[in-house]
């Protein structure tokens, strides 16, 4: 028996009882005393039933949709970088930013759509920040950041097919059982438990095949695996974002919530068993003081932890899934609690659950030192499961498991932001530009630019520059609700302070990733050294394409900045003008 205090035990048993409180005390009084829910109010859900959009959903199955709907790579790779500071500060933050600012985004996201007529952001943005030239910087800044998300996901799951044998095949084994429920629920009305079931069974083939077979082993295609298999990847988007929703989208996320959660569930009790397995902490809890104040290492702890566990305690791509979706499909107010702060917290049990997996593989590890973020990943996560589930004679199973597990939650919400990228496109592309609202060119033209983002540059800056985009506009979309609470004559202070907050520390980040390219490409100039810039094989390969690249970049960082900067002036504004 290992003593607690040297195991993850104690560290996810805090975690959890933060976690119990928030929800069932904390956001509770939110919900009776600021947006004092009823019952008997209208749903747009029932108000605007159109079956294709707006529709009553049971509250369990709108949770279900909402999480694996917010829940992707963020929350798992994203405490890697954040272990860099030590594990300390990051389940911290893990704890802190989920109790007091991620589940408040998400609730308050869902219900300023549900009083409002089921209107998404840009909508909202309109009616209560100043009309059309808010909305259209907000649109335009949506279009750069769904750019940043699709690259760095684009990137990972061609990296998680290129290193991890098997894990293609596994895939496409998914994605057919996504098509085929898909029929069986909405074409043929069969019995959903039988059809669950016939899912999970093929889920769990999907898995050993992976284990089994292998194919196609690693690095399959060489040195253009990643390219190769991007473009593989894109082909399997483009169908997901233009194809009907029931088709392949909703039966992919329903099927593959099963996964998806029971790998949080058995890690999460991976971690509370460890004084009886023997598994203790191996990663320091605080890192020396270069590493905290960014002497060395990927930067200072304020801003780059905050927004490195993207998702993992706060997120802006929830404020488009809850306005933008979920609100339409609320049946009873009633149920805004359990699906947005519900979702949230179980998202939040995800960061911790891969955190755990972190910090237990010594600093010696290969794949920590080489910071393979996957690789580090399934081995930790991997030694927390066979523990208690199977031993050594099941790690390999249970090796390829957290592998799928990593591609299902890349693939599953990469799949959303494709088709966010062409609903946007279409909304903010009209007359003469009308074209780049085509669905079809909106769908080819933000695959193509993310492909050749997520194959040129450093991917732990483009995963901040992820990370800054997306925590920025959630700190917008917490100004937005502070705006309309206070409208209300409500307090506000539950989205207010919040807002504040992650505006400077995401304005700040996005600042940190521009200066470091612009140092890269200063030295360069001055050394003509291409490995001074970030870039990639094989464009390191080619020194004008590589500068060419780091300038996008910063070109790209600084117009997130400004349109950030812009934005928030407008939502400040209307705030103090109540």
């Amino acid at each position: 028996m290992a003593d607690i205090l040297a195991t993850p035990f104690l560290w996810v048993l805090i975690a959890l009882i933060a976690y119990l409180f928030t929800y069932y005390v904390y956001s509770k009084w939110v919900d009776r005393k600021v947006w004092e829910v009823s019952a008997d109010r209208t749903t747009p859900a029932h108000m605007y039933m159109d079956g294709v959009e707006f529709f009553p959903v049971s509250r369990n199955v709108l949770w279900g949709f909402q999480f694996k709907s917010i829940a992707a790579l963020g929350p798992i790779l994203g405490p890697f970088i954040a272990i860099t500071y030590g594990w300390l500060p990051a389940l911290l933050w893990i704890i802190i930013g989920n109790m007091f600012i991620g589940w408040a985004h998400d609730y308050s996201s869902i219900m300023i759509s549900v009083r409002n007529e089921g209107k998404s952001m840009g909508p909202l943005v309109y009616e209560y920040v100043g009309g059309e030239r808010p909305r259209s910087i907000l649109l335009g800044y949506l279009l750069f950041y769904l750019l940043i998300i699709s690259a760095v996901f684009i990137y990972l799951i061609s990296l998680f097919w290129t290193v991890f044998p098997g894990t293609f095949l596994a895939t496409v084994i998914v994605l057919i059982t996504a098509i085929l429920i898909g029929q069986m629920l909405y074409k043929y009305e069969m019995n959903i438990i039988a059809v669950t079931i016939f899912g999970i069974v093929l889920i769990i083939i999907s898995i050993y095949a992976g284990t089994v077979i292998g194919w196609p082993p690693k690095n399959y295609f060489g040195e253009y695996s990643l390219l190769i298999w991007s473009i593989i990847l894109a082909i399997f988007l483009f169908i997901a974002a233009v194809a009907p929703m029931p088709h392949f989208i909703t039966p992919m996320n329903f099927i593959s919530a099963f996964p998806a959660v029971g790998g949080v569930i058995i890690l999460i009790l991976g971690a509370l068993l460890t004084p009886a397995t023997g598994i203790t902490l191996a990663q320091p809890a605080v890192a020396d003081m270069d590493t905290l104040l960014g002497v060395v290492g990927v930067g200072p702890i304020f801003p780059i932890m905050f927004i490195s566990i993207a998702c993992g305690a706060i997120s802006g791509w929830h404020s488009l899934v809850g306005s933008s979706t979920t609100a339409k499909q609320l049946d009873v107010e009633l149920d805004a609690r359990p699906v947005g702060a519900g979702a949230m917290l179980t998202e939040g049990l995800l960061a911790l659950s891969a955190l755990a997996a972190y910090m237990v593989l010594p600093p010696t590890t290969e794949a920590i030192q080489k910071g393979a973020k996957p690789s580090a990943f399934v081995l930790g996560a991997t030694k927390l499961t066979a523990a208690y589930l199977g031993g050594e004679a099941l790690a390999p199973f249970w090796a390829s498991f957290f592998a799928l597990f990593l591609v299902i939650y890349a693939f599953t919400v990469q799949t959303l932001v494709t088709r966010y990228w062409r609903l946007v496109s279409g909304e903010l592309f009209t007359g003469a530009l009308s074209i780049l609202g085509n669905k079809y060119v909106a769908t080819i033209i933000g695959l193509i630019i993310p492909i050749v983002f997520a194959l040129s540059g450093s991917w732990v800056n483009l995963w901040i520059y992820f990370g800054g985009s997306n925590q920025l506009l959630a700190g917008l979309a917490l100004f937005l609700a502070a705006i309309i609470v206070s409208r209300m004559k409500k307090p506000s202070f539950y989205v207010l302070g919040p807002a504040i907050f992650m505006v400077i520390v995401t304005l700040s980040g996005l600042a940190w990733e521009v200066y470091m390219y612009v140092r890269a490409v200063n030295k360069y100039l001055a050394t003509q050294d291409v490995k001074v810039l970030f870039a990639k094989p094989p464009l390191n390969q080619y020194p004008a394409a590589a500068l060419a690249m780091n300038v996008v970049f910063i070109i790209v960082g600084v117009i997130l900045f400004i349109l950030g900067i812009v934005m928030t002036y407008y939502l400040v504004r209307s705030y103090t003008s109540k």
